[in-house]
């Protein structure tokens, strides 16, 4: 007969040998970079939209304008870098997208992309998920 009174051993649920650990924040940078390309098209069909009507270029639209293309580049390359690190593909460019969400202003949806960032480097940088990886 057992004793219920006895502990039961731990088991780490967020370290798997697998590197599945990397599902968390690859999905919500997807989410995030989802969510800023949206945005950031709205924002510039609205603004090229009022260039045309109005014929006017002022220089606070053009900088905007400008933004807007940069941030396009820049959360379409964190969501690439997140598809990858899902599929458990290019090691270098997931990390390298994580790094780019973690840039204040360039990064997806500005400071949201941050947290999620950090969290996808610190779980990138644990060598059994490294390993996981193909390439």
């Amino acid at each position: 007969m057992s004793n219920p009174y006895t502990s039961t051993p731990h088991t780490n649920f967020t370290q798997s040998a697998n590197g599945d650990e990397i599902k968390g924040p690859a999905i919500a940078l997807m989410v995030v970079s989802i969510l800023c390309l949206a945005i950031t098209g709205l924002g510039l069909i609205v603004d090229i939209v009022g260039v045309l009507a109005l014929g006017i270029l002022a220089p606070d639209i053009m900088v905007r304008i400008i933004w807007g293309v940069v941030l396009l580049f820049t959360s379409s390359f964190v969501l690439f870098g997140a598809i990858r690190m899902i599929k458990k593909k290019d090691h270098g460019i997931a990390k390298a997208a994580s790094i780019v969400a973690i840039i204040p202003f360039l990064g997806p949806c500005c400071l949201l992309g941050i947290p999620f960032g950090i969290w996808a480097l610190v779980v990138l940088n644990k060598p059994h998920v490294r390993s996981a990886f193909d390439g």
